[in-house]
């Protein structure tokens, strides 16, 4: 649902509202004595459930239902309810009264407990159909990105098939490289193994979360084959943590962080060496990586599509996840939060 028919669709329910309203008020009261009174007070009426509809619609429901905040939820609607008959009080009781010179309670019903009580109704009301009017949006939400997510693997997949180049022929030559290396180079071979478990991950890991052991270990391996391509000469510092249980992530989401680093960093300075650290704090996966970089890069124009992977966390997590990336000095900082599925 785009923007033009939520308005479309909301200008519709308000019109409907509005006859509804003005329909059971002839039927009765059987006439309206004093149109203008009654044209004040409607579109005062009017106007105050309009505006408590859109409190909770645009402001209370979408900073707690999705996050499932629901004290919070409860304890802002009954200070809707409060507000309501507080503004109501003020623009019919002596607004209203200014200018028309009646009440529309009788004195002895405007004991703050009764009168409270009494709109209660009206403002349970509205509240309840706006938060019926959020939860159909949010649901049609939820499975619009759900659908888009679908559609998004099943492109990623069939990219991953059209680029395949026989995997089982890679595996079983690297595995005869590993074996005809074992008895020469102990090292060669380990990074030759290290290697086809990369190959063999990328490969056939078609789910959207995996084991955190399990991309860890890609991560590690990773890093492990890129010191060797420099000789020595690849400074990082990186801590994992020691129990990862069976906690999920995203697939294939953390080495687009540490290939950047060693894409866009200064890898070589033992002074400034690439900082790695992940941690586990409440079933929450903490995510830090810190580089060097020179003066004259322009890191961000250069870096990886951070747009991309925004995206891909949003349809994940929706607005459950942290993801900071910025740069002070000549280092560039990315700092990334996201629960832990099992």
């Amino acid at each position: 649902m785009n923007n033009k028919q939520e308005i479309r669709y909301h200008i519709i329910f308000w019109v409907l509202f509005l006859l509804m309203e003005v329909f059971s008020d002839i039927v009765f009261k059987n006439a309206i004595e004093n149109p203008t009174e009654y044209l004040l007070h409607n579109l005062e009426f009017l106007v105050l459930q309009m505006g408590i509809f859109y409190l909770v619609y645009l402001k209370i429901a979408p900073v707690t239902i999705p996050v499932k905040k629901w004290t919070y939820l409860i304890l802002a609607l009954i200070l809707c309810i409060l507000l309501f008959a507080g503004l109501r009080y003020v623009l019919e009781e002596i607004v209203l009264f200014k200018i028309t010179g009646f009440h529309n309670y009788y004195p002895n019903s405007l004991r703050p407990l009764f009168y409270i009580f009494d709109n209660s109704y009206y403002a349970f009301r509205i509240i309840l159909l706006s938060l019926v009017f959020y939860f159909v949006k949010h649901q049609l939400k939820v499975n619009q990105q759900y659908n888009k997510l679908k559609l998004e693997k099943k492109q990623a997949e069939l990219q991953v098939l059209k680029s395949q180049l026989s995997p089982h022929f890679l595996f079983n030559t690297l595995n005869s490289f590993y074996a005809d290396a074992l008895d020469v180079n102990s090292k060669l071979s380990d990074d030759i193994l290290k290697l086809s478990e990369m190959l063999r991950y990328v490969t056939y890991q078609n789910e959207e979360f995996f084991l955190l052991k399990d991309e860890l270990n890609f991560l590690n391996n990773y890093i492990i084959l890129f010191k060797r391509r420099f000789e020595g000469g690849l400074y990082i510092k990186n801590s994992y943590p020691e129990f990862t249980k069976p906690y999920k992530v995203p697939t294939l989401l953390l080495i687009h962080f540490v290939e950047n680093a060693f894409k866009h960093g200064v890898l070589n300075d033992v002074k400034n060496p690439i900082q790695l650290h992940i941690e586990i704090i409440k079933e929450q996966l903490i995510f830090k990586i810190e580089n060097a970089f020179k003066p004259q890069d322009n890191y961000d124009e250069r870096g990886i599509g951070y747009k991309n992977i925004t995206q891909r966390l949003q349809l994940m997590f929706g607005k459950n996840y942290q993801l900071k990336h910025f740069q002070k000095e000549n280092k560039y900082f990315v700092e990334l939060q996201l629960p832990l599925k099992k």
